[in-house]
C-alpha cells in the first residue's frame, strides 16, 4: 500500500539531527505515553478499529496473552505497536537505527534490530536510551509516521474523536495529559521534519499567545 503523506501545511521532509536535545526526546516520551491511550480507544472506537482501518495487520500477540500485536510497513521497515510497547523496525539495521518505547519504563530507545521485540522480554544489552543521535535519528521516523497517522484521524474521522480521547485520558487518576491534540500533532510533524521545534512546553506557551 503506498503510505500516505502529510498535506502540504504540515510537511516532513528529510530528517536531521537540527535542534534535538534531550528535552526534545523527554517529550517525546511524554506524547507516546498520552499515544498508548489513545490507540487503546482508537480499536474501540464506534466507527471500528481504527488501526485495522489504516491499514495495520492485527495478529494475536506474542507475549501478552489475549492482547493483540499491530503491525505496518513504513519507511524501509514496519512500525509495530503492542499495549505495553511501540516500535520502529527497519529492513536493514546497518543503515539506520530502530525505536523502541517501553510504556513501563517511559522510556525510548534505539536498537540495532530488524526483529520486533517481544512486550515483557526486552535484551536491553540491545537496547540504547543514551545515544542521543540514534535516538533523534529513529525517533523523528517514528514521530514522521505519528503525524502521518494523526492528520489521517483527524481528516477522516474528524477532530472531536481525538478530543474526547484527551478529556478521557485527563481525567484518569495515573494519567499525565501532555499537549492538546491538535498542539501536539503540529509539534510532533515539526519534529520529523528536522525542524528548530521549542520544547512542548514553549511551544504550546507561543500558540496560546498566537491564537
Amino acid at each position: 500500500m503506498k503510505q500516505r503523506s502529510l498535506d502540504m501545511k504540515f510537511p516532513c521532509p528529510a530528517l536531521s539531527n537540527l535542534g534535538f536535545t534531550r528535552g526534545h526526546l523527554n517529550d517525546l516520551t511524554a506524547a507516546l505515553g498520552q499515544q498508548m491511550f489513545f490507540w487503546g480507544r482508537d480499536v474501540l472506537a464506534r466507527e471500528g478499529n481504527l488501526l485495522v482501518k489504516f491499514g495495520f495487520s492485527r495478529t494475536e500477540s506474542p507475549g501478552l496473552k489475549g492482547t493483540s500485536c499491530y503491525r505496518k510497513a513504513w519507511r524501509e521497515g514496519f512500525i509495530e505497536l503492542h499495549g505495553a510497547c511501540a516500535g520502529w523496525y527497519p529492513t536493514d539495521p546497518t543503515s539506520a537505527p530502530g525505536f523502541l518505547f517501553i510504556r513501563t519504563d517511559r522510556r525510548c530507545y534505539a536498537h540495532h534490530e530488524s526483529a520486533s521485540v517481544i512486550p515483557g522480554r526486552y535484551d536491553y544489552d540491545k537496547l540504547s536510551s543514551g545515544d542521543l543521535q540514534a535516538l533523534s535519528q529513529s525517533g523523528r521516523i517514528f514521530a514522521a509516521w505519528l503525524a502521518d497517522y494523526e492528520r489521517w484521524i483527524e481528516r477522516h474521522i474528524g477532530p472531536e474523536h481525538r478530543s474526547d480521547c484527551y478529556s478521557m485520558f485527563s481525567k484518569l487518576p495515573a494519567g499525565k495529559p501532555w499537549l492538546p491534540p491538535t498542539l501536539a500533532l503540529r509539534w510532533m510533524c515539526a519534529l520529523a521534519s528536522g525542524q528548530d521545534v521549542p520544547r512542548a512546553r514553549e511551544w504550546m506557551r507561543s500558540r496560546q499567545t498566537a491564537s
